[in-house]
């Protein structure tokens, strides 16, 4: 396989990331081949070609169906190769055999749209490209591929530095790989009228939550830990955490909800304040006002 960020390899654990949700940015072009058949190996090198060539327009993603039978059949693969394209969690098109270069890059045009030439720097294409950067980036963050996508974004803050959009989404990535200082960066040098955004507050409530993340203690162990003396401020503490960073933010919301009631002087109320943290990072979920309700009652 080429090495490029646009090229991913599927498998069972990746396929519903990269392809479903992944579509939802960027239209994912799904290549489902084996190793025995002689007309994928003539199509492949003609798919990264135009792979790489887009430059991030659309990803293509590969399915060896021998090693990945279960997908194939759930998607009547009857044929090899198949060629796929998703769009909004959607099949919007498709294509059976080795069709010659040319065929292919008009079936790519015709549903993603012409390749952009590596000096079209037109001002009117500015935005779009922008857009399409930070989605195609935070479509691989999102199949796995983090340290990719930080070199994609960074790059891109390096040519725009005050883009808010690139900001936002390296901080995001940065924070998930740990490099808090830079995630921290990001969220300063965010133009002052986009500080108080949405997206400005979720991710200083992430960084308010990861600056006391301690990497050695996994969450499981940290559960064992509560549940062997549920007494422990410090360890219920570390666990919220832990929990919010694993994605479980209900369970970390009520660890704290728990410490506010049982030790509201711990760490000088850093429960409370990591509470209306998550509270940032949740936005308009239905979770925060039902939190604000129990908080508010607790305190008064």
């Amino acid at each position: 396989m080429a090495d490029s960020p646009f090229i991913v390899q599927l498998d069972e654990q990746n396929f519903m990331q990269v392809v479903v949700e992944g579509s939802d940015s960027v239209p994912v072009l799904v290549d489902f081949w084996a190793e025995w058949c002689g007309p994928c190996k003539t199509l492949m090198p003609i798919l990264e070609k135009l792979a790489i060539e887009y430059n991030g327009a659309f990803i293509l993603a590969k399915l060896d169906t021998e090693a990945h039978q279960g997908i194939a059949q759930q998607l009547g693969i009857r044929s090899l190769p198949t060629v796929k394209l998703f769009k909004d969690r959607q099949i919007v098109n498709e294509f059976m055999g080795a069709l010659p270069e040319a065929e292919v890059r008009a079936f790519i045009e015709a549903n993603v749209g012409p390749a952009l030439p590596a000096d079209d720097d037109a001002d009117s294409e500015a935005e779009p490209e922008g857009e399409n950067l930070v989605a195609t980036a935070m479509q691989l963050f999102e199949s796995g591929e983090a340290e990719a996508a930080k070199q994609m974004l960074q790059e891109a803050q390096a040519e725009d530095p005050q883009n808010t959009d690139v900001l936002l989404a390296l901080g995001q990535v940065c924070v998930s790989t740990g490099d808090v200082d830079t995630a921290e960066s990001c969220l300063n040098a965010l133009p002052d009228e986009e500080k108080e955004g949405k997206q400005a507050l979720r991710l200083k409530g992430i960084l308010e939550i990861a600056r006391e993340s301690d990497t050695a203690q996994s969450v499981q162990s940290l559960r064992e830990k509560l549940e062997s003396d549920g007494s422990n401020s410090e360890t219920r503490y570390n666990l919220a955490i832990a929990e919010s960073l694993s994605g479980n933010v209900q369970d970390a919301m009520d660890h704290l909800l728990k410490l506010v009631q049982t030790d509201p002087g711990f760490k000088e109320g850093a429960p409370r304040e990591k509470l209306l943290a998550l509270f940032n990072v949740l936005g308009d979920d239905p979770l925060v006002g039902q939190y604000r309700r129990k908080l508010f009652a607790m305190l008064h």
